[in-house]
């Protein structure tokens, strides 16, 4: 299904995404785009397309590193446990390539 059919009847109200976040982080006055405005249109356009600002890259190469050799090492104690003690059912974790990625954020 395309993302216009979702979205046909929806109502959006743009208070949060018109604020001028660069005034308004610096401690600056309250401001907004003016809903016409080209400032304005891009960034709804921003607010409407999929590209979210939090996930907009992938967690640090070092965290994912260590996220995923804990999980190794986990992993391995269970296999280790069940080769020990075959009655055991072994419990591991299945990997997901974006799984660092949520946890970091």
């Amino acid at each position: 299904m395309s993302r216009t059919k979702r979205r046909k009847n929806q109502f959006h109200e743009y208070d949060w995404v018109l604020k001028n976040w660069q005034y308004f982080a610096l401690g600056g006055q309250y401001s907004r785009h003016e809903p016409k405005s080209r400032l304005a249109k891009k960034a709804i356009a921003l607010f409407h397309s999929d590209k979210e600002v939090t996930m907009g890259g992938a967690a640090p190469r070092w965290y994912r590193k260590s996220f995923d050799h804990r999980r190794r090492t986990r992993n391995n104690r269970a296999m280790k446990n069940w080769l020990c003690k075959p009655e055991v059912d072994p419990l591991f974790e299945a990997s997901h390539k974006h799984d660092a990625n949520y946890s970091w954020w």
